[in-house]
């Protein structure tokens, strides 16, 4: 025992009789501490299997309840797959609580609380649904047959178009804002037509009684929007409310648990730390028998390294030693090999130091283009906070002068009345810009892409001007072709086409005209909306084109005011749907806009 290998060995010999207890003790404690993992996981599945109930809920309330299916089938996709998790949530919460393991009342008691919450979640989502299917959609459920009534009306004769139309107006307003204000003039209305045709009781029977099942059938709608409600009451929110306090319960059992590990490694801990210190009180011992042996060789090495250091390994090892012992040789050669080693990764360190360096020259390049964005971000809401007071003082000021002017005429109050509809549209179409362009730059990137009929998005714009055109005197031509498809987000090709006529009509001087128009290219639609307005400068159409860097507002034929946001969006919105924006235009002749979009979904629509 005269040799380091024999002390070794009487030394390994000494420290397994002292590791004994811990072998022992530390298989006893990865079972309980395997059981509290397992545990645990079986609480993950539970809360994996709950988001995903909660995830397919927003996905029913969102978009089958539009479906057909939704009303002509017990059951849709998104039900399934809903009741299938919600079952399998339900059976991981049962297997928790049958856990021979769980000796934890405050575990037992939070895991009852949740099974209970978990089921009144499931009884609101299921009566929501309920409702849902009742209330209906287009030709199905209340609404359809409150559809089928007001169609039923539309061929009575002693009801004008325009009451007809002021009934539908209601209607479409409260479905719109939710608001039991619009119920209210909609069953004052319906009254008021009841009580005048009661006059004539023989003559107006059946539309009396086709307008009272109307307006009951709407009424019953409203109850049951108020009963599935919103964020703020109903159905709605107590799904809502019972979701929060159920994130709330998960993350207190998984505090409870976490608690229990805790200690249960606290315990480990401590008798690992005992273990340590007579492992120490050993080591110490061993090594001061041990040290007069191997002193000498390990000072030679140390002074060695620091002459290795000192020189910032440059320089080669020169260790010199008379020992003949393997393990001092063995010992030598180790260090020799880790110098080199060392050396290797200095240099790597170097080159990687390079990299840094380049890194943070980028990263300062950033830091300048970040300040730049802000910048045209502060310029953006300085437009938007000065149209906004505008618009908003314009329409106060006109209603005052409506309230205090009791003896206008017809006339006078039509003519107010227009141009409160003008800034008010203007203020719409401003607030739906700011909404868009906020999107826009909080980088949004989920596109609704789908194949859709361009027609009807064209028609539908053209009708939303039709008013103020025919007011400043300008013809609206469609040019109807078949029925043409287009593969892209709906909402936001609505959206450029909306603005791009806003702009046309606020250009056109009265008597001219604006030519809206649909072709297929090869894959792709190309929609143009002309007019023979006051035309553009090669200067003007470059800065609209950089619309997207700065805001160009413009005042119209009219004055009409503009706010500087909306053609940026439409480039952004249409390059991210696959497409682009062409313009040609020519000063006193008039400007043409046209841009694309796919037809199919492709590869190049995929990947924008």
């Amino acid at each position: 025992m005269h040799t380091i290998k024999g002390r070794i060995l009487l030394a390994f010999a000494a420290l397994c009789l002292l590791t004994t207890p811990v072998i022992l003790f530390y298989f006893s404690s990865s079972e309980k501490i395997n059981l509290a993992h397992n545990i645990k996981e079986q609480v993950d599945v539970f809360n994996i299997n709950r988001l995903k109930v909660l995830n397919v809920y927003n996905q029913i309330l969102e978009s089958d309840s539009k479906l057909d299916a939704f009303y002509l089938e017990s059951s849709t996709n998104n039900i399934k797959k809903y009741q299938q998790f919600y079952a399998n949530a339900l059976n991981a919460l049962v297997a928790l609580k049958e856990n021979q393991q769980l000796t934890s009342q405050v575990v037992e008691l939070r895991l009852e609380t949740i099974e209970q919450r978990l089921t009144l979640l499931n009884t609101n989502v299921n009566e929501l649904i309920r409702l849902k299917r009742k209330r209906g959609f287009k030709d199905y459920g209340l609404e359809g047959n409150m559809r089928s009534q007001i169609h039923q009306l539309e061929n009575v004769t002693s009801i004008s178009l325009s009451e007809n139309l002021m009934l539908r107006r209601r209607e479409k307003d409260f479905f719109l804002r939710g608001d039991l204000h619009y119920a209210n003039l909609l069953n004052q209305h319906a009254d008021s037509l009841i009580e005048r045709m009661a006059a004539n009781f023989d003559e107006n029977h059946k539309a009396i009684i086709v307008l009272n099942r109307y307006k009951e059938i709407f009424n019953d709608i409203v109850k049951i929007e108020s009963a599935i409600g919103n964020e703020n009451a109903g159905l709605v929110y107590n799904i809502h409310e019972l979701s929060n306090q159920l994130d709330q319960d998960v993350e207190s059992l998984h505090g409870v648990l976490k608690e229990d590990l805790t200690l249960l490694s606290k315990g480990i801990r401590n008798f690992i730390i005992l273990f340590l210190l007579i492992t120490i009180l050993f080591l110490v011992a061993f090594a001061f028998i041990f040290s007069n042996y191997i002193t000498k060789p390990i000072k030679l090495l140390i002074e060695d390294m620091n002459r290795v250091i000192a020189n910032k390994f440059k320089t080669e090892t020169a260790i010199q030693t008379k020992s003949s012992t393997q393990e001092i040789l063995q010992l030598k050669t180790s260090y020799t090999k880790l110098t080199e080693t060392i050396k290797d990764q200095v240099n790597a360190l170097n080159i990687k130091n390079a990299e840094l360096e380049r890194l943070n020259g980028k990263l300062k390049e950033s830091e300048v283009e970040l300040k730049d964005a802000s910048q045209i971000k502060d310029k953006f809401f300085s437009i938007i906070s000065h149209d906004l007071k505008g618009y908003t003082s314009n329409i106060v000021s006109m209603t005052q002068v409506l309230n205090a002017n009791t003896k206008l005429t017809g006339e006078e109050r039509r003519v107010f009345g227009s141009h409160l509809q003008d800034t008010a549209q203007n203020l719409q179409l401003l607030l739906d810009n700011l909404l868009n362009w906020a999107k826009n730059q909080m980088n949004d990137k989920n596109l609704n892409k789908r194949s859709f009929d361009i027609n009807k998005v064209l028609e539908k714009n053209v009708e939303l001007i039709r008013e103020v055109a025919i007011r400043k005197n300008i013809t609206l031509n469609i040019d109807h072709k078949a029925i043409l498809k287009g593969y892209a987000d709906k909402d936001m090709v609505d959206f450029v086409v909306r603005n791009l006529l806003s702009n046309a009509l606020k250009f056109t001087p009265e008597g001219e005209s604006i030519t809206v128009a649909a072709t297929e290219k090869e894959h792709e639609l190309a929609i143009t909306i002309k007019d023979t307005g006051v035309g553009m400068t090669k200067t003007q159409i470059k800065e609209l084109l950089n619309a997207n860097t700065q805001a160009i507002s413009t005042k119209g034929t009219n004055n009409e005011e503009g706010n500087g946001l909306g053609f940026g969006i439409c480039l952004d919105f249409i390059k991210r749907n696959g497409g682009k924006i062409i313009i040609d235009s020519k000063v006193g002749v008039g400007s043409s806009f046209t841009f694309t979009i796919p037809t199919q979904l492709s590869r190049t629509s995929i990947l924008n």
